[in-house]
């Protein structure tokens, strides 16, 4: 279960922790200041969870207008989904923008040179006479690939993975 804090920008106020949208919406409406006031800025914190979700939840710029998103996103999302969306948002890409394209993105768990072996063996090592197939150069293969714009290595919830299609996000 994800855990976060609303902390109100008004200090005479006191914050609260919320696990789930209609709990944030139950507690935000009960919130008040010391003058009696209700409270309506609240800045949102991660508190405890899943550290895929933590990690999303940061490039996602999440915050009071957008907590219902994040809620719905946590829910509905598949775990395979969550790396392709930490990649485009990383990317400079909106939430609603970013799962928009999370089909469009082609994710491998592993370093760069592992996904560039991979893919080399499936596309072009047939062509390759097996006397000479001791002779590829992966690495160099994988370092082309991240020059070109084609691969990009990242880390997401403690796991390296690759994207194969960078250029085409």
């Amino acid at each position: 279960m994800t855990t976060l804090h609303a902390q109100p920008y008004n200090f005479d106020a006191t914050g609260f922790y919320f696990e789930t949208f209609e709990e944030f919406e139950e507690k935000c409406e009960k919130a008040r200041d010391g003058f009696g006031l209700p409270v309506e800025e609240f800045e949102i914190q991660f508190i405890d969870g899943d550290a895929a979700d933590a990690q999303l939840f940061e490039a996602a710029g999440i915050n009071q207008g957008s907590i219902d998103q994040f809620f719905e996103l946590i829910d509905e999302i598949e775990e395979y989904q969550k790396p392709a969306l930490y990649f485009i948002l990383d990317q400079g890409y909106e939430l609603d923008d970013a799962l928009g394209k999370i089909d469009d993105v082609m994710i491998q768990e592993g370093n760069l040179e592992e996904a560039a072996e991979q893919l080399f063996d499936e596309i072009y090592l047939d062509q390759v006479p097996v006397i000479l197939q001791n002779y590829i150069d992966y690495s160099a293969f994988a370092r082309d690939c991240e020059y070109s714009g084609d691969f990009r290595e990242f880390e997401f919830a403690g796991t390296t993975y690759t994207c194969t299609n960078a250029n085409s996000i």
